[in-house]
């Protein structure tokens, strides 16, 4: 968990000792935006595998994470990544 340019999130740091800093952005249900600053939800590329109207996301907090899964329609954040 840190702050960069006053925004906190967490810095994610790869095998390759590079780095990503993902925003805790909160998340959106109809159009009102849920614990931006204190909570991150990021989507991964992964349905889930009893469920195609769910799929797997990274949720993360000031000293916690997990992966968790939840319906698509709920507002998470995505980030590109270039393999």
């Amino acid at each position: 968990w840190t702050q960069q340019n006053g925004v906190n999130g967490i810095l994610v740091t790869g095998p390759d000792g590079g780095q990503i800093f993902l925003p805790a952005a909160g998340s959106r249900w109809y159009g009102s935006l849920y614990n931006a600053g204190s909570n991150g939800y990021y989507w991964s590329s992964t349905l889930y595998p009893s469920n195609d109207n769910s799929a797997y996301d990274l949720g993360f907090s000031s000293g916690h994470w997990d992966w968790d899964y939840y319906y698509r329609l709920h507002g998470r954040s995505i980030r590109a990544v270039c393999p």
